[in-house]
């Protein structure tokens, strides 16, 4: 399960996402990124920066309903 939400504190030209996905390796990547549309199904993402997540993330991330 990955928990994807708008970043609305970045306005700018571009939509940026914030997303938490728990790794094959355990570990939980919290990634900043945007969404380009390339077709009608389907988007390219830029990864604008991706780190290890907060203990506070990781609590949001478990505690989010599935």
């Amino acid at each position: 399960m990955a928990l994807m939400v708008f970043d609305e504190a970045h306005d700018n030209a571009e939509e940026r996402w914030f997303t938490l996905r728990r790794a094959a390796d355990g570990k939980l990547p919290a990634v900043s990124h945007t969404l380009q549309p390339k077709g009608p199904a389907s988007d390219q993402v830029r990864i604008v920066s991706a780190r290890e997540a907060t203990r506070r993330e990781r609590e949001q991330y478990e505690n989010e309903p599935r």
